[in-house]
């Protein structure tokens, strides 16, 4: 899809989830917004007729022959792979000169890739290893897979033991299969899996700036990845406003929403998505950095102090979301709440009694707060700093998140 006249435009190759296709309606929106958008199929998805099926099982068929690695056979390479020649495509039709010079108006030095779920591991991929991407937006993704695999429920541990051949439950080790999921030397598949398509094996050579938004309350891949993810992430050194940046929506699921929420809600990702682009495309405005936060326990209150760095535009507004638990089950999750914090002596701060009961779960306290900082500016950017437990910055092993099986 691209827009009806003007350009030329950047074009943005854009990635679907598990199961699903390309979207027209997701390419015209994006085109709506000044893109020339390809909404792809992956692999046998859709109208597409080659490669491997999207299945669990192709994910982690990556052997030719038994426990030597071969990441060329699974599904996700050749994903990857289809949105790198979709990259391709969008240069060549730039290229076009009869019988009209650049029908599509396509700006080719201004190549971007987005997309959510599998999408969003599409994306860590392609900019993770092509220097021809200058923008990217990665929804509902995080890597640390080999962490992650410990929750039970999550998708990862679900798929393994539901979804692939029974090696987990026989003990046994074939071709394309994982017999154990802690010690790679019993069996290396697991180990060619990850080290080929877990994203945060991506994560220190992104090319383009990166924006990763995600839900507080992901079943696929739970909030301590995405501070681990974050922090592995670093610049391939392709592109000079190189940054990276989180949009931790409170409350939200794997569709990074919560079932419920409203058009205006959605419309403020979507916009937060173009804001990015034009960043990372035209050197527009900044967004904020990664803000910080601490919290300090004095006496019945808990304090927080936020140190928040502004982009292109002053900030507008500083909140802190808490909660006291991650439980994804409910149809209607409502663990996080906000308040405000005010600017006091270069910092952002604000206060929460102890024992303040959040809208789920138990009183809060030092020992058990979880918390966020969301930050806007007069750009309409909004980012987050990472997820935080107690007095530090949550990692695997805080807390073990209910999470609603798949």
């Amino acid at each position: 899809a691209t827009p009806l006249f003007g350009g030329p435009y950047p074009g943005v190759v854009i990635g679907h989830g598990h199961g699903g296709h390309g979207s027209p309606e997701l390419a015209m929106a994006l085109a709506a917004l000044g893109y020339v958008a390809l909404s792809i199929d992956g692999p046998r998805a859709g109208l597409s007729t080659g490669g491997p099926q999207d299945t669990e099982q192709a994910w982690i068929s990556v052997e030719k022959t038994m426990n030597q690695p071969s990441p060329e056979v699974g599904f996700l390479y050749h994903y990857a792979y289809a949105g790198m020649r979709g990259l391709t495509l969008l240069e060549r039709l730039a290229n076009i000169r009869f019988p009209y010079r650049n029908p599509f108006r396509i700006d080719s030095s201004r190549l971007g890739v987005m997309g959510a779920s599998m999408g969003g591991q599409f994306t860590y991929y392609i900019n993770g290893v092509d220097s021809r991407v200058k923008g990217a937006v990665a929804i509902a993704v995080a890597g640390d897979w080999h962490k992650l695999l410990a929750y039970e429920g999550a998708w990862l541990y679900h798929g393994l033991y539901y979804y692939t051949r029974d090696g987990l439950i026989s003990g046994l080790d074939q071709l394309n299969t994982i017999s154990d999921v802690c010690d790679f030397s019993v069996d290396p598949t697991l180990k060619t899996f990850l080290d080929y398509f877990d994203p945060i094996s991506y994560a220190p050579t992104q090319h383009a700036p990166l924006l990763t938004i995600i839900g507080t309350h992901d079943q696929y891949f739970t909030v301590p990845a995405i501070n681990t993810t974050y922090d592995r992430t670093a610049s391939a050194g392709t592109h000079p406003g190189f940054r990276k940046n989180i949009l931790l929506t409170p409350n939200g699921k794997h569709g990074v929403l919560r079932e419920g929420d409203d058009y205006e809600t959605l419309l403020r990702i979507i916009l937060d998505a173009h804001g990015w682009f034009r960043y990372a495309f035209y050197g527009a405005a900044a967004p904020p950095a990664t803000p910080t936060v601490a919290m300090t326990d004095e006496g019945t209150r808990m304090v927080f102090r936020a140190a928040v760095t502004a982009g292109s535009r002053a900030i507008r507004s500083v909140e802190l979301w808490y909660a006291t638990q991650i439980d994804t089950t409910p149809a209607l999750v409502n663990d996080f709440a906000p308040i405000r914090l005010e600017l006091a002596g270069g910092a952002y701060v604000g206060s929460l009694a102890i024992g303040t009961l959040p809208p789920s779960g138990p009183a809060a306290t030092p020992d058990n707060i979880l918390y966020f900082v969301r930050v806007t500016d007069e750009s309409n950017f909004t980012v987050t700093s990472k997820m935080y437990y107690g007095d530090h910055q949550m990692k695997f092993g805080d807390i073990v998140p209910v999470i609603e099986h798949f």
